[in-house]
């Protein structure tokens, strides 16, 4: 509620908030806000975690889709990690992004990750010009899901996994590509430090681009069939 002034009298005005019923079960939050050049990455989850900025990674206002800033990766080892184990996935889970690609290769540029090589467990998100890729290891197996997508340079998206049970669907701009797939691996057990914008247990090409308004979420499948995707910054507010 807020106060209003009407001729002579205060009048309470009452106004929407953005509210997010499933705000408790969001393990990561960034909206990649605040001053250009800087390396605080502000996490605006529940539990808040110290988010560790390498390299050149900073807040960038040369881009942004959300709040006239986002998180800038220039592809040669710039990246965040983040420590425990909140980003262990054990059931349901919504990992989601907006992302903008400087130059959109057939390389993979990781987005987020947990993975630990060699022995191939957790989970990890890259993107490719052609093509999303999403693999899920557990005790040196893996299942790797790889939907073509069209990703051009210089262009905003939404990325989303999303996973109820067993079945894992993956949207671009709120539009599911590939098939719906299907993993029992718990995606748990690794000691690695979850990293933006890099995997950092094998050979990929960093990230060059941006990242704006990342959210994981744990315990709950968000998106099951196609949407719309956010147009606002994803809200802090439980409701």
């Amino acid at each position: 509620m807020t106060l209003r002034w009407v001729s002579g009298k205060v009048v309470l005005k009452k106004e929407s908030v953005a509210a997010d019923p499933y705000y408790n079960n969001v393990s990561l939050l960034l909206h990649g806000d605040g001053t250009n050049g800087s390396t605080t990455i502000v996490d605006s989850s529940p539990s808040p975690k110290t988010v560790t900025a390498v390299g050149d990674a900073q807040i960038s206002t040369a881009q942004s889709k959300f709040g006239g800033a986002s998180i800038a990766f220039d592809g040669t080892g710039d990246y965040l990690t983040i420590p425990g184990t909140s980003f262990d996935l054990p059931g349901d889970f919504t990992i989601e992004a907006f992302f903008l690609l400087n130059n959109a290769r057939s390389e993979d540029e990781t987005i987020v990750g947990k993975w630990d090589d060699p022995l191939l467990r957790s989970w990890l998100l890259n993107v490719r010009a052609s093509s999303v890729i999403f693999a899920l290891g557990q005790s040196g197996a893996i299942d790797a899901f790889q939907p073509s997508a069209t990703i051009a340079s210089n262009t905003w998206y939404h990325i989303a996994v999303s996973r109820a049970g067993s079945s894992i669907k993956i949207f671009l701009n709120g539009s599911q590509i590939g098939t719906t797939y299907t993993s029992s691996y718990n995606c748990t057990s690794s000691a690695q430090d979850l990293a933006i914008g890099i995997n950092l247990d094998a050979d990929r090409t960093p990230l060059d681009g941006y990242i704006d308004d990342l959210r994981i979420t744990k315990g709950v499948a968000r998106y099951t069939s196609n949407f719309t995707p956010p147009t606002a910054p994803f809200p802090e507010v439980l409701g």
